[in-house]
């Protein structure tokens, strides 16, 4: 009991650390979708539903984010400690799957420790989104089902939170109950508690929506409407194979490497504790090329849907590892300890800045301090309007903090008409500022000289100047 409390800890506090790391490095976001999440946490805290963005989004990381902000306060640095938070504990599920799957102590270590360290598990672990703990989540389901009794209903608990959080999660959990049910009539239990969650999801959009599969028109009309749609089957068919390699190369020679050294030493086995894993991967996989196939993947970062299969892909590599190491003798041992490194050194230096593109990330700093200058000198009820040239205003309105009382003055939906231009002209300001009147304004630094003729300077940042508006 001992060893396990103090592996648990040495497997949380590397997390700690690495998500220390990353922070210092100045990374807060991936995208405006991380902004949004917490503008909708918030209007969650300020009035609760059971469908909190009332879009394609699932919504149990707005119930938790949101429960936390009615706690502790609805600003973005509650979402950011909730995030690293979840991201400590996604680390030690991981290495809970592990020991479920029957890893060695040393084995179940070094896969935790790996799955908290490569580059999108440590982003991940910072960000204001649901995809590291649902990964997490989703891996200790697939590992449950080498096992019986507690372990298989935890397992399937896990898959339920899985499925009311990311897409993702949902052809593992249907994996997981189709084992189950292969399994006897005793496994039938959790197979149903396992796609509960997705089956709530689905007769709420009938019921909500008039349609089942909602999520999936939104999905798709929103990637045609920003010009991300209808790529050539080709790039359909290898766009999430490719990417599984493509931005995590170092980790997929770690694991490639470790498997064939427990194999060289005569461990098979641990491939095959590994299968239940291996199979719901495969399934993930089919479920994100068809997706992408009719336009239902995400419209940036769609790399963020593989994390499921790379915590995998950790998972064996540790494991594989700790196999090899317990088996190897001498020079064996000694090779061990250089072959990963040697692996892994040429997808670092030739791979990743060869072939390894990824979307670039967001820096919204200015804008979130912005909103919270707005927030510390608005008064009780007092609105804020935000002129932003792109979806930086989500980032602003997270900072203020209060979404009821902030809105952007054009939301740049491209699926709706837009707004008239409210620079257009002084008269066409004059009337937008009557229209929908609010005491602060954070505006764009080309749209100042028309703007300050409403209000007064009172603080600025690159780009962003806000004022408080005349009454």
């Amino acid at each position: 009991m001992r060893a396990r409390v103090t592996d648990a800890a040495a497997v949380a506090l590397g997390k700690a650390v690495v998500s220390s790391l990353v922070w210092a490095s100045g990374f807060r976001a991936l995208s405006d979708d991380d902004f949004a999440r917490v503008v909708i946490a918030q209007r969650f805290a300020e009035s609760p539903g059971l469908d909190p963005s009332g879009t394609s989004w699932l919504p149990l990381p707005f119930w938790l984010n949101g429960a936390a902000m009615v706690a502790f306060g609805t600003s973005v640095e509650v979402a950011r400690a909730v995030a690293l938070a979840l991201g400590v504990a996604s680390a030690l599920l991981v290495w809970v799957a592990l020991g479920w799957l029957g890893a060695s102590r040393l084995g179940a270590f070094l896969g935790a420790l790996a799955a908290a360290i490569f580059p999108y598990s440590a982003w991940l672990g910072v960000a204001t989104v649901p995809e590291l703990p649902t990964a997490a989540l989703c891996l200790l389901g697939a590992a449950s089902l080498g096992r019986g009794g507690r372990e298989r209903l935890w397992g399937a608990l896990a898959l339920f939170a899985a499925c009311l959080s990311r897409y993702e999660a949902w052809p593992i959990a249907l994996v997981f109950a189709l084992t189950s049910v292969r399994d006897g009539r005793a496994r039938w239990p959790a197979a149903g508690v396992a796609l509960s969650g997705l089956g709530a999801w689905l007769v709420h959009g009938a019921i909500s929506h008039g349609s089942a599969l909602f999520f999936v028109k939104r999905v798709s009309e929103y990637r045609r409407a920003v010009g991300a749609g209808n790529q050539s089957i080709t790039d359909g068919l290898l766009g999430y194979p490719s990417m599984l390699v493509r931005c995590e190369p170092e980790l997929c020679a770690f694991a490639l490497v470790a498997l064939g050294a427990a194999l060289a030493v005569g461990r098979p086995a641990v491939l095959r504790r590994h299968a239940h894993v291996l199979l719901a991967l495969g399934a993930l996989m089919a479920f994100l090329v068809a997706g992408d196939l009719r336009d239902g993947a995400p419209t940036h970062h769609g790399e963020r849907a593989l994390l499921t299969a790379w915590l995998g892909l950790a998972a064996l590599g540790g494991d594989a590892l700790g196999e090899a190491w317990a088996h190897a003798r001498g020079p064996g041992r000694a090779a061990l300890i250089a072959l990963p490194g040697l692996a892994m050194a040429p997808m670092l230096a030739v791979v990743r800045p060869w072939y390894a593109a990824r979307d670039a990330f967001i820096d919204r700093s200015a804008e979130v301090d912005l909103g919270r200058v707005a927030r510390a000198r608005a008064g009780p009820g007092e609105r804020l309007l935000v002129d932003s040239k792109d979806f930086g205003f989500y980032a602003t309105m997270a900072g203020f903090g209060a979404p009821s009382r902030s809105a952007p003055l054009d939301d740049r939906d491209p699926r709706r008409p837009r707004k008239p231009d409210a620079f257009a002209d002084a008269e066409a300001l004059a009337a937008r500022l009557a229209a929908e009147p609010a005491a602060w304004l954070v505006v764009e630094t080309e749209h100042l000289a028309l703007a300050v003729r409403h209000g007064t300077v009172e603080a600025a940042r690159p780009g962003l100047t806000l004022l408080r508006l005349q009454r």
